[in-house]
């Protein structure tokens, strides 16, 4: 498994656009190319990212080629027209539980 990390600021006065976006557009274009955002947090006071968001994939390879689709870039070109201080991080997950 796979996780990516998805950080952002919703521009100001772009609020409702942005959701409109978020569930008809890029949930979907995540989930076409293999991502399932699995969880997300708007932060309402303190410092850092506004928005941060959890995508799982089902190993880095596929969360990487996904990445680097067409599909994920364009989502992130129209993303961009409701964020800013957008980044991502990539990271490898190798979580085991056991059973009690």
């Amino acid at each position: 498994m796979s996780t990516i990390f998805f950080y952002w600021d919703i521009k100001p006065q772009k609020d409702k656009e942005y959701m409109d976006f978020i569930f008809n557009d890029y949930l979907p274009s995540m989930a076409r190319v293999g991502i399932t955002v699995t969880d997300g947090w708007l932060k309402v006071a303190g410092e850092g990212a506004q928005i941060i968001a959890l995508g799982e994939s089902e190993d880095y390879a596929t969360a990487n080629t996904a990445m680097q689709s067409r599909e994920f870039r364009a989502a992130e070109t129209r993303l961009m027209q409701f964020v800013e201080n957008y980044s991502k991080h990539l990271a490898h997950r190798d979580i085991k539980s056991e059973e009690h």
